[in-house]
Formats: C-alpha cells, structure tokens, sequence
C-alpha cells in the first residue's frame, strides 16, 4: 500500500482532478487525488480508468498519483483491479471481515496498485462538489490555497 504518506485531494470530476494535480506540481508537490467514496456506485471505475485514459491519449498523465475512491464497495474495488487502475480508497465497512480487505491489498499489491484502507486522512483536501461548468482558474487557485500548507511540511 503506498499513497498513505501523500497529501489527499478529493476531486469530483476531471476538471478538479486536473486542478489538483497542476496545483501540486506548481508548488513541487507530489499528491493522491482521490474521487470521492461516496460517489463509488455513480462514477464507478471505470470513469478513473477512462479519465486516465484520456489523459495518455492527451500526452501523459500529470505527476500525481491518482486513486478511484470505492467506499465499502468490495465490488468496485475489484473492478478497479480488474481495469489495472493505479490507486484504489476502500473504506470497509463496519463488520465487514477484515479477511476481506486483507484479500484486496494482497491482490492490489501484486499488482501494483497503491490501495489504501479507510477512510481519507482529516487533513485532506475536498473540492466541493461541481455546481456548475468549471472554472479552470478558480479550481486551479482553490487547490494551491489547499495545498498550501502541505508544501510548508517539512
């Protein structure tokens, strides 16, 4: 499992993903942008492996490590293995077996993927969600105050 170490932004949709990512490498930053676990079961995975995608297609993906959000959803979080995505959050639920995500980080970790377990760290950064068309600056300078404090880090 890696990701663990790195500043977290939420972002709900590509235009903040790619905010996060600018922001960060602006201020010499390496950070997690996670989507949302609450939004699992409307984005599901395969939006990150088609967002990633995209961005290959487009000429490399920014220098960020990006991580589809599953929520308590042991499904998704497969699926996501399934499509080779780089980064997966699952946040087991209460009760659930902790075989369960021990079976999910020996399966992520042969195939590199940086899984974490869990709920994102309180620190991280959370985009609102969408409320309109976005405003690539407004996202952009909304990450770097976000991010601000974690390039003070020592």
């Amino acid at each position: 499992m890696t990701g663990a170490t790195l500043p977290v932004v939420i972002a709900h949709d590509r235009a903040q993903c790619l905010a996060a990512a600018r922001a960060a490498a602006t201020l010499g930053l390496q950070v997690r942008v996670e989507t949302p676990g609450a939004l699992a079961l409307a984005l599901g995975p395969m939006w990150m492996r088609a967002f990633l995608d995209s961005l290959a297609a487009e000429g490399g993906i920014p220098a960020a490590e990006f991580a589809f959000g599953c929520g308590p959803h042991a499904g998704l979080a497969m699926a996501g293995l399934r499509l080779k995505l780089p980064g997966l959050r699952f946040e087991p639920a209460a009760g659930s077996p902790a075989r369960l995500a021990n079976v999910l980080a020996e399966i992520a970790a042969r195939d590199r993927c940086a899984l974490a377990l869990g709920a994102p760290p309180a620190d991280a950064f959370r985009f609102p969600p969408p409320a309109g068309p976005p405003d690539a600056a407004a996202l952009l300078a909304a990450a770097a105050a976000g991010l601000a404090g974690f390039a003070e880090r020592p």
